[in-house]
């Protein structure tokens, strides 16, 4: 798997930094499940319904995913303002989570897990892939 691009506006090479990849599959203990979907995710909708190949892909799906993902919005955020409240958020936090109160509104979740190669570098390289996706 490659990235196309960098999410800093300078580049390693510029950085005088050396780069080396190392494919998931020569990872030992990587899961057949795991390798076929980064090989082809469409192939796994049956375990993953809303698999798209590429990420500017999920804006198409948006329509479907509001009609059949149905969840209490507003007790989500009810529990989201009262936490984020309580450590004192910014108004910009909390008019976001107005925001989610909306039907219309589609939302971004990711998840962080201990993992090889992971840690906080990992969850930075998450969190800025979660943004560019709701962005898309």
């Amino acid at each position: 798997m490659t990235t196309a691009e960098t999410a800093c506006k300078s580049t390693p090479q510029s950085a005088n930094l050396r780069i080396e990849t190392l494919p998931f599959d020569k990872i030992p203990q990587q899961t057949r499940l795991f390798l076929n979907y980064l090989r082809d995710p469409i192939a796994l909708r049956r375990f993953y319904p809303e698999a798209v190949r590429f990420h500017y892909e999920v804006t198409n799906r948006r329509e479907r995913v509001l009609s059949n993902y149905k969840t209490d919005r507003g007790a989500v955020c009810s529990a989201l303002e009262e936490m984020n409240r309580g450590w004192k958020a910014s108004e910009k936090t909390l008019a976001n989570i107005s925001l989610l109160r909306d039907a219309d509104c589609v939302a971004v979740v990711s998840g962080q897990q201990a993992g090889l190669f992971g840690g906080p570098l990992d969850t930075i390289y998450k969190a800025l892939s979660a943004v560019k996706l709701a962005n898309a």
